[in-house]
């Protein structure tokens, strides 16, 4: 049985994307659609899996697509009468009603029978840190745009500390001409920080892409209070959870005195990011197509086309949200 990946772009788009090496040209991948649905497509591809991207949605089997484009996926549904599995990626979004499964990016929404956890791939072309730089901290990078850093990072108290100790902070910004930043290569990076501006109000719905793509970078991390992180923590050395910036400062100051402790979170680092690499995610989509979407498909095919059932479970998520706020 085929699994659709469905993109709503037009035919020549869509020849680009099956065309695309995404390690050469990491780049050109900068949504949410683009690594949850394009780039599913081409690793399962490349692990020999039976799937195709496609703007249309075929009568039968399982169809994923991103939140974002749900619109697009149900008027094509429907024009189809399809009997078709409709598999929404959530990601950052409100859940999909209309959806038959939904694949989240945390353990945090998953539910175990609807709701399903796969986690993120992992950044393609990933140019580790250079091991040559030693085991001392010099440069430190927030692999994201200033305006969702914690502001206080931008406060004198954190620059005077970074003057006083010769460290660099950089943070991940588009060129003035557009130009995306190379979000891939970490290979002059000795630290990864990424607080959020909510400071240590717990976020639930976020992936720990940030955390396994320092292991495998081989880069310590000092990450924020966020679920996605602390369903992967199995001991002390996967990561250090600050909140802001004093508490970040104590802890670069820990790892600038320790030596020994800045190369034991490597190490562990490098062990846990082997959970995360593609091979690892290729093998967790192949479970999830074979043991539970392509059966589930087989029944749906078989029975009259579930368009009702799927309105009134669309209605009564928007209503419950209208409501209470929840998904």
């Amino acid at each position: 049985m085929t699994t659709t990946f469905f993109l709503d772009v037009p035919d020549a788009a869509l020849a680009d994307w099956r065309a695309l090496d995404p390690d050469r040209e990491p780049q050109r991948l900068v949504l949410g659609e683009h690594y949850w649905i394009v780039l599913s497509y081409l690793r399962l591809r490349a692990a020999g899996l039976d799937v195709r991207l496609d703007n249309d949605v075929p009568a039968t089997g399982p169809v994923l697509f991103y939140a974002g484009d749900k619109r697009a996926l149900w008027r094509r549904c429907r024009r189809n009468r399809s009997r078709a599995l409709l598999v929404a990626v959530r990601s950052d979004r409100h859940p999909v009603g209309f959806a038959d499964v939904e694949v989240v990016q945390n353990a945090e929404s998953a539910d175990g029978r609807r709701a399903l956890h796969v986690p993120h791939w992992s950044q393609p072309g990933l140019v580790a840190r250079d091991p040559a730089r030693g085991d001392r901290p010099r440069t430190i990078l927030y692999p994201g745009t200033p305006r969702n850093l914690h502001p206080g990072f931008n406060e004198a108290a954190w620059l005077e500390f970074l003057d006083r100790h010769g460290l660099r902070f950089q943070c991940h910004a588009a060129a003035a001409d557009g130009t995306p930043p190379d979000y891939h290569d970490f290979r002059e990076v000795d630290l990864l920080l990424a607080t959020r501006p909510s400071g240590a109000r717990l976020v639930r719905n976020k992936p720990a892409w940030k955390l396994f793509n320092a292991w495998l970078a081989g880069v310590p991390a000092l990450l924020g209070p966020e679920s996605g992180y602390r369903e992967l923590r199995e001991g002390p050395l996967d990561f250090i959870e600050v909140d802001g910036p004093d508490a970040a400062m104590v802890e670069i100051g820990r790892l600038l005195d320790d030596p020994g402790l800045y190369r034991a979170m490597v190490d562990n680092g490098l062990r846990r990011g082997a959970g995360f690499t593609d091979a690892a995610t290729a093998g967790r989509w192949r479970l999830l197509i074979e043991d539970v979407l392509e059966p589930r498909a087989r029944q749906l095919a078989g029975r009259p086309a579930p368009g009702w059932r799927r309105r009134a479970r669309d209605l009564s998520m928007r209503l419950r949200r209208a409501l209470h706020g929840k998904g």
